[in-house]
């Protein structure tokens, strides 16, 4: 007998571990949800709580669209429901055999739409319903306004060198490290003075993850403290923007920069091409840098030395002399002639000061070749205190006769 209810003992134990283990799958693996959920190519999960859509960013059809996938765990789905009036009422959403779906609703200007949804499996469980409630309201204001009002008022706290103001402008998630833009801004105000920045919006466009994209023409002057010289440039540079509750804040931008020019490389996310002028660079010791005018040299149909002259004359030969400099197929290395010394400056074109490049100290005359290596810059020092610099970019080997550096006179 003792043996009979030891054994219902045991067995009602494991029944009961068995379905305790159970009921915590369930609310892991198994829990009822989504894969993805998606407001307008908008990302729910990085959406606020409130959303605000702006009419022109909606397609021709001025449609909402919300899509995802829900999915069971080990179950199938069920249904699919939306509320548009915070549960007051329900409408059923179609869905295929793998849990995705698509709703679209036509918004009223103004109007602010509670939106849940609820997934409920083939046996009954349901999502956490509340977790997924947005607030959404379409917007009548021009989202170029706002990108405008973004810019104007970081344009006008940069140029003003008020620094906690430009920050109040930059988002939280800034893709290069906000401290780090930080930091950067904090020299360029240290290195420049009478700051005079313009744009013109060129294009906005709003993207995923609630974020608008921004293209500008711009023109800038600014003195530099060292040399109580002015300096400008032009060209066209883009932005990204966080979307938050209607907010605009800095996100990201590109080369050219408008703000943290002495930390381009850690504060930039690329590059806009199709700029021809030198944009303005600050290195380390205040000093405007630039990553100088970028050549390139293409003797694949003949000859093995590539030539260039500081004048801006380039050719192909079989040997070399007669040029400033040339580049080798067979070395990583560049000959030169006419220039009587040579320095490796073991850093970028664009970090390099004038006064540094101009500093004989260093300099020497290896047999007219010093090997090379790409993303460092080299100096020439030609009699009659003309110097030049190059960077490789790519250099040629045997069965390519191909090079691009960048070149600058100090």
């Amino acid at each position: 007998m003792k043996k009979l209810i030891l054994m219902a003992a045991a067995l009602l134990f494991a029944a009961g571990a068995a379905d305790a283990k159970w009921w915590i799958f369930g609310k892991s693996k198994d829990e009822v949800g989504f894969k993805y959920l998606y407001i307008n190519k908008v990302s729910s999960d990085e959406a606020g709580p409130k959303m605000k859509i702006y009419a022109e960013t909606l397609g021709t059809d001025g449609l909402v669209k919300v899509n995802g996938r829900a999915y069971a765990g080990k179950n199938a789905v069920g249904s699919v429901r939306i509320s548009l009036d915070d549960k007051a009422t329900w409408q059923d959403v179609k869905f295929a055999d793998n849990g995705t779906f698509e709703y679209s609703f036509k918004p009223e200007a103004g109007k602010a739409y509670g939106m849940l949804l609820e997934v409920t499996d083939t046996a009954g469980r349901t999502n956490k319903v509340e977790e997924t409630r947005k607030e959404i309201t379409l917007s009548g204001e021009s989202v170029q306004a706002k990108v405008k009002e973004a810019l104007d008022a970081l344009f006008a706290a940069y140029s003003a060198e008020n620094l906690q103001k430009f920050l109040a402008g930059v988002s939280e998630n800034f893709a290069g490290d906000k401290a780090i833009l930080e930091r950067a801004v904090k020299r360029d105000f240290d290195a420049l003075n009478s700051i005079n920045l313009r744009y013109t919006l060129n294009n906005v466009s709003a993207g995923a993850q609630g974020r608008v994209f921004a293209s500008v023409t711009y023109s800038r002057m600014v003195i530099v403290n060292k040399t109580g010289q002015a300096s400008s440039d032009t060209g066209s540079t883009e932005f990204v923007f966080d979307s938050n509750e209607g907010r605009l804040s800095l996100y990201s931008m590109k080369q050219p920069l408008m703000f943290g020019l002495s930390d381009a490389d850690n504060v930039a996310t690329g590059a806009v091409l199709g700029n021809t002028g030198t944009a303005l660079v600050l290195d380390d010791g205040g000093n405007l840098g630039g990553s100088g005018q970028t050549v390139t040299i293409d003797c694949r149909s003949s000859g093995t030395v590539l030539k260039y002259n500081f004048s801006g004359s380039q050719s192909c030969d079989t040997g070399g002399g007669s040029a400033d400099i040339w580049f080798y197929t067979w070395a990583a290395n560049i000959g030169y002639a006419t220039p009587t010394q040579a320095k490796d400056m073991a850093k970028p074109l664009s970090l390099l000061t004038s006064a540094e490049v101009r500093d004989l100290t260093g300099y020497s005359t290896p047999g007219g070749s010093i090997p090379a290596v790409t993303g460092t810059a080299y100096c020439f020092y030609i009699s009659g205190a003309e110097f030049h610099c190059v960077e490789p970019v790519t250099m040629p080997y045997t069965g390519n006769a191909l090079v691009t550096f960048k070149v600058k006179q100090f």
